[in-house]
């Protein structure tokens, strides 16, 4: 019954996309075969499937308010709509994945276009490692409390490695846990001394991270402790931070790690998907 009821629903949605009258249709279609409806069906949902998105939203709506359309008495040509729907179902499953792709794709345009107006600022090396002159940027927000980007720091040292025209640029964030912020104030104080990219792998190495733990990797990595601590606690340090947080905030960033390769998105996670990217970008530039 609930089928019958959504399919009723939808009827209705591509009736109205045909710009038919319902109060007349049974008069003027009542000819009309299955075939040509299917035909038509079919023709409008590709036109634009968000109908089938739409009379499902409708349908749920109308459902919690006991009002479903299907309490009306449908049209002769609304019925013939509702069986060629009942009949054929993947035409509206195929419209809705049809809706969902373009809503996914416009999502990644205009993602796409946030990240171009601020490229400057999400490209600025506050932090970086590699090659501060490379031709190829790839950025990375991150937050030291967030697993994923524990898994992701083995991936983004290899591809330093192996691409010595690649810069990276660091953008630690603190969204998880007050002690992401104590990480991250000792990776900019460790940048100061040259050993960022050492900081950053011991932080992401350690279980916890807190004062004593970050005292520890400092000194192991024989750092100048008064300029350390000094830097650590520095108004500049703290500036850097939130300047960092400010660039994150500007592009609606939702999730860590975020990565962007030459100003642009970059949906992976895997290495063998980062090097592939990097060299898809190598090649069409020819370098």
């Amino acid at each position: 019954m609930r089928k019958i009821k959504l399919l009723s629903a939808t009827a209705l949605a591509v009736m109205l996309a045909f710009g038919v009258n319902t109060a007349s249709a049974a008069e003027n279609y009542d000819n009309v075969s299955e075939e040509e409806i299917a035909r038509a069906v079919v023709n409008v949902l590709k036109k634009d499937p968000k109908i089938a998105y739409d009379a499902l939203v409708k349908f749920n709506k109308d459902a919690n308010e006991q009002k479903a359309e299907s309490e009306k008495e449908l049209s002769g040509l609304e019925k013939k709509v509702a069986e060629v729907l009942m009949d054929n179902p993947p035409i509206i499953v195929g419209a809705l994945q049809i809706y969902q792709q373009q809503e996914e794709q416009k999502k990644l345009m205009e993602e796409a276009e946030v990240y171009r107006q601020y490229a400057k600022e999400i490209n600025r090396a506050e932090l970086f490692a590699g090659n501060p002159d490379g031709k190829f940027t790839l950025v990375e927000f991150f937050d030291f409390s967030c697993g994923y980007c524990r898994q992701m720091a083995p991936r983004i040292a290899n591809i330093i490695k192996k691409n010595p025209d690649v810069k990276v640029v660091f953008k630690p964030v603190s969204f998880l846990s007050p002690n992401s912020e104590l990480a991250a104030k000792a990776a900019v104080a460790a940048h100061n001394q040259g050993k960022f990219l050492e900081m950053y792998s011991g932080l992401m190495a350690e279980r916890v991270i807190n004062e004593p733990a970050i005292d520890k990797l400092a000194r192991n990595l024989k750092l100048d402790m008064d300029k350390f601590k000094k830097d650590y606690a520095s108004n500049e340090t703290r500036n850097i931070l939130q300047s960092i947080k400010a660039t994150a905030d500007k592009i609606k960033m939702k999730s860590v790690p975020t990565l962007v390769l030459n100003g642009l998105p970059l949906y992976a996670v895997e290495e063998i998907q980062l090097q592939r990217a990097i060299d898809v970008l190598r090649e069409a530039s020819g370098k």
